[in-house]
């Protein structure tokens, strides 16, 4: 099985060789990423002799194959096109098949940043659900680091499995457990440099995350309701947790519009240059774009005392996608005893148990 492109970012910035990995297009059994229309995205796995059908026509497979990533692909009856981009975890967030509500982009960007995850770094996520955010976790800890992603539905947890076999996430352990009642079951001696809690309780497994987090290490908690946010705060204040912070994350888009501007004509108004108003002279039905009669006397008028320009100007947008949920995010305080939790980046961790 290949290395899945969504972890690499192909060359280097330097424009020297590839990442370890990388590779400039897809092969048989990869799945691409096709941008059908606008904010409109389609994730597919490529196979030799087969073809993608949707509504601006059929297109192959083993045309996509041989094409390079970034690729204009024409469809069969060359009437309409679609685009063939590498997969990244943003893009795979933006058209994954939802098997649960997901954490956006938005969201995401926010968690890995607060977590300060790493290449190196262990994470734990609970729970799974349509994978979203694992893809990214996985790929900001790098294949020397690793994700422990938990979820109570065993059906969800088969189903993610499959995804990360497919895109190569080794490094990526999921397993089926309640992790409110049972806690996290990670192998001894490993402890996590940041966890997400995104569960209906929070709260209730406040108490496992501390005892699976390194000294100094990050928990976020992903709550849509206010109430949730609250309890958790408590659990997180009994702990011991220190900087607890909650946000909400909200985007403005803004709009490009060419728009039509009078400026005002000064020349006009300088006593030194003569002007013929006739010159001007403009008959009122060609204004109104009506046809002109040939006998029709010519109406005179005053020159335009503006000119007109275009100019590009930024516009809010009115509606808005509004609440998605609330973050949490809190420091676990360093233990007493520092033998334990105080993980050396420099020792490999135990080589986790993937599950079959």
């Amino acid at each position: 099985l290949s290395t899945c492109p969504m972890l690499h970012a192909g060359k280097l910035p330097n424009g020297g060789e590839k990442e370890m990995g990388a590779r400039d297009r897809p092969e048989d059994g990869d799945l691409v990423i096709l941008v059908t229309g606008h904010s409109n995205l389609q994730c597919t796995y490529l196979e030799a002799g087969k073809t993608t059908q949707n509504k601006h026509g059929s297109f192959s497979h083993d045309e996509m194959l041989a094409a390079p990533y970034g690729t204009k692909i024409w469809g069969r009856d060359r009437k309409g096109f679609i685009m063939m981009l590498r997969p990244t975890p943003e893009l795979w967030t933006d058209s994954l098949p939802h098997r649960t509500q997901i954490i956006y982009n938005t969201d995401i960007s926010n968690i890995i940043f607060r977590l300060e995850l790493i290449p190196g770094c262990i994470a734990i996520e609970s729970g799974t659900g349509s994978g979203s955010l694992t893809h990214s976790m996985a790929r900001a800890v790098g294949p020397k680091g690793h994700v422990y992603s938990f979820d109570y539905h065993e059906l969800r947890v088969e189903q993610a499995a499959v995804e990360f076999k497919k895109h190569g996430m080794a490094h990526v352990t999921v397993a089926h457990a309640d992790v409110c009642e049972k806690g996290f079951s990670i192998p001894e001696g490993v402890f996590a440099d940041g966890i997400l809690l995104d569960l209906p309780n929070p709260w209730l497994a406040v108490s496992h995350a501390k005892n699976v987090l390194r000294d100094m290490g990050r928990l976020a908690s992903y709550s849509p309701c206010i109430e949730q946010v609250q309890k958790t705060c408590e659990a997180l204040r009994k702990e011991g947790f220190t900087d607890v912070t909650t946000i909400e994350v909200l985007v403005r888009h803004w709009d490009m519009h060419k728009l039509q501007l009078d400026v005002p004509r000064f020349d006009l108004y300088d006593p030194g240059v003569s002007r013929s108003v006739g010159s001007h002279a403009l008959t009122k039905k060609r204004r109104r774009g009506e046809e002109e009669s040939a006998t029709a006397e010519p109406f005179e008028e005053e020159p335009d005392t503006a000119s007109r320009i275009y100019q590009h100007c930024l516009k809010a947008r009115e509606v808005e996608r509004g609440h998605t949920s609330y973050l949490t995010f809190a420091v676990r305080p360093i233990r007493a005893n520092t033998d334990k939790g105080s993980l050396n980046k420099d020792t490999e961790s135990p080589t986790p148990k993937p599950i079959a």
